[in-house]
């Protein structure tokens, strides 16, 4: 398995603020075509060479105990909540967006 390694500032914290410029969360993706753990599929764009499919996105890290874990709203280990918005079928964390799914369009 591939070494993992984390984006430079990935815990740059602002004032109450989580995450990266785009997007206020308590995780990492950890990105299945790299192995490479960004806050964000943007973040991970920016930085290397071929892009991040949220969708096929499996596993995040915690932020606060480092835990690797299947992505989901909260850690398993420390219960920190990793969005307010959190969908299961391509993997954003954020802010409550008021966003779905739309199971008949895919949008």
């Amino acid at each position: 398995m591939a070494a993992l390694a984390r984006e430079d500032g990935a815990r740059g914290q602002e004032q109450g603020r989580r995450g990266c410029e785009h997007y206020d969360r308590g995780c990492l993706l950890k990105a299945p075509c790299c192995d490479k753990l960004y806050t964000c599929r943007l973040c991970h764009d920016n930085k290397e060479d071929h892009q991040l499919d949220r969708f096929k996105v499996k596993e995040v890290q915690c932020v606060n105990c480092e835990k690797i874990q299947h992505a989901q709203k909260f850690c398993e280990e420390c219960s920190t909540l990793f969005g307010e918005y959190y969908c299961s079928i391509c993997h954003l964390f954020d802010k409550d967006k008021k966003q779905y799914h739309c199971e008949s369009c895919g949008i």
